[in-house]
C-alpha cells in the first residue's frame, strides 16, 4: 500500500469516525430535547395540581366552617387559619397607627412651615386644632382593633 492510499484510508477513516460522533450527539441532542419538553410538561402538571389541591383544601375548609363536613384533621386547620386571620388584622392595625403617624408628623411639619412663613408683625396664623384620633387598641384586651364595631379579639364593644 502506498504513501498516498494510506493517507487517503486515513482520512476516510477519521471522516467516517467524525460523521458517527456527530451522528450520535445530533441523536443525543434531540433525546435531550425531548428530555427538556417532558420536563416542562411535569412542571406544567404540578403547578395544576398545587393549584388543585389549594382550591380542594379551600373548600374543604368552607364546608368546615359551614358544618356540612366534620374533620378534627380539618377543623385545626380551621383554627390555624383563624388564628392567622388574627394576625393579619393585628399588622393591619399596625400599619393603620404608623400611618396616622405620618399624618400627624407631616402636620407638625406644616404647622411649623407656616408658623415660620407669618410675617413677625402679623399675629400668628391660627393653627388647626389637632385631629382627634379614634382609638387603635381594644380599651378591655389592649389588642390592635381593625375597624369594627367590637374588638376582633375579645369581642369587645368600641366606640
Amino acid at each position: 500500500m502506498s504513501f498516498l492510499d494510506k493517507v487517503t484510508k486515513a482520512v476516510g477513516d477519521a471522516v467516517d469516525k467524525g460523521k458517527k460522533d456527530l451522528d450520535q450527539f445530533m441523536r443525543i441532542q434531540k433525546v435531550n430535547g425531548d428530555i427538556g419538553a417532558i420536563e416542562t410538561k411535569v412542571a406544567e402538571l404540578r403547578t395544576q395540581s398545587q393549584q388543585t389541591m389549594q382550591e380542594a383544601g379551600g373548600k374543604a375548609i368552607e364546608l368546615v366552617k359551614a358544618g356540612s363536613l366534620s374533620s378534627p384533621e380539618l377543623q385545626a386547620f380551621v383554627e390555624k387559619l383563624a388564628t392567622i386571620d388574627r394576625q393579619i388584622a393585628v399588622e393591619q392595625a399596625a400599619i393603620a397607627s404608623k400611618k396616622a403617624d405620618i399624618e400627624k408628623i407631616k402636620a407638625e411639619h406644616a404647622a411649623e412651615h407656616a408658623a415660620a412663613a407669618a410675617p413677625a408683625d402679623s399675629p400668628a396664623a391660627p393653627v388647626a386644632p389637632p385631629v382627634p384620633q379614634t382609638a387603635t387598641t381594644c380599651p378591655q384586651c389592649g389588642k390592635p382593633l381593625t375597624g369594627g364595631a367590637s374588638c376582633a379579639e375579645c369581642g369587645a364593644k368600641v366606640g
